[in-house]
């Protein structure tokens, strides 16, 4: 008996087994390049407050947001967690090209109820659409209304 024979016996599932674990290798460092070379956004504080009285009946935080690579024709979308009771908007509500270079954007919350029934805490986000796809990561926004 050759030491030859279990490897020549075995031979094909080694080439089988050999084949697949290289496959893995290729799928696994191909969605890694793919996701270093997708758009991102990158915002200068993520989550922001957002904090006002309910009598003031709205507030509104500064925000600076940049894309990387540089994007064009971007549209910033807004949505709270309680629709019905307050409402937060975003301004401008997009650009023309989003870049390296920090651009200024305001968000703002209104109340839409009465103050006392406006008081609580709120959840919103800020996305990112260029066409039909959404630039990661969304902005998180607390909404505190005393």
């Amino acid at each position: 008996m050759h030491l030859s024979n279990p490897i020549r016996r075995y031979l094909p599932h080694l080439l089988v087994g050999l084949t697949i674990s290289l496959i893995m290798v290729g799928a696994y460092l191909a969605v890694g390049f793919a996701s270093l070379n997708a758009p991102k956004a990158l915002w200068s504080a993520n989550p922001v407050t957002i904090t006002f009285s309910g009598s003031a009946g709205t507030g509104s935080v500064g925000e600076f947001v940049k894309c990387a690579p540089k994007l064009t024709d971007v549209v910033f979308h807004a949505t709270v967690g309680n629709p019905s009771k307050i409402s937060l908007t975003i301004g401008p509500p997009g650009e023309a090209t989003c870049g390296p270079s920090p651009d200024a954007v305001t968000l703002t919350a209104h109340c839409l109820v009465a103050a006392p029934d406006c008081k609580g805490v709120y959840t919103g986000t800020i996305t990112i659409f260029e066409g039909y796809n959404t630039i990661p990561p969304g902005l998180a926004v607390a909404i505190v209304v005393t």
